[in-house]
């Protein structure tokens, strides 16, 4: 099978195939994984973008790279579980639907101002719901499907033992 010639070359092919194997890396992730000159990555990335092989998605503080035919759905997720802190939140919440903000603090050590920048921002992405019962609000993901999913299509990109750990069980209680 012929390559399109616009990953003819060896550095446009490196790119193209590093973030189709990691969708939503973004600038710098992939400039230190490829050890590649940024300038060299830039005009490569964008020479991709033109051409409608990549997507780029800006998401708050990073420039995400996306393969163009993912779907936009994904591509929020993936922007999401990207993020270290906040893919544990997700792992959390997939191991326990239905808890409340002081046991996910309790699970992950983390502050209640910073858990609660995390919470807003994956509520934004429709990544984890909130639904109140009386005065608690009880957190839940919203697509368990898509997100697990996610996490087992793209595992070796996470490097993470917190997802390999929640994935070997999830695959037993499934089988």
């Amino acid at each position: 099978m012929e390559r399109p010639v616009e990953i003819e070359l060896e550095a446009r092919r490196r790119i193209y195939e590093h973030v189709v194997a990691n969708p939503g890396t973004h600038l710098r992730a992939i400039k230190d994984e490829l050890d590649m000159p940024m300038g060299q990555l830039e005009y490569h990335l964008h020479y991709l973008e033109q051409r409608g092989l990549l997507d780029a998605k800006e998401d708050r503080y990073y420039k995400r790279f996306y393969p163009h035919e993912m779907s936009a759905t994904d591509r929020r997720v993936l922007a999401a579980i990207r993020q270290e802190r906040p893919r544990q939140i997700v792992l959390v919440v997939l191991q326990e639907p239905g808890i409340d903000h002081k046991a996910i603090q309790r699970e992950l050590g983390v502050g209640a101002s910073s858990l609660s920048f995390y919470m807003k921002d994956l509520i934004e992405k429709e990544v984890i719901e909130k639904r109140r019962e009386g005065r608690r609000s009880l957190y839940h993901v919203q697509d368990q499907e898509r997100v697990v999913r996610l996490l087992i299509t793209y595992r070796p990109s996470f490097l993470d033992r917190m997802v390999d750990r929640f994935l070997e069980t999830w695959l037993e209680v499934q089988a």
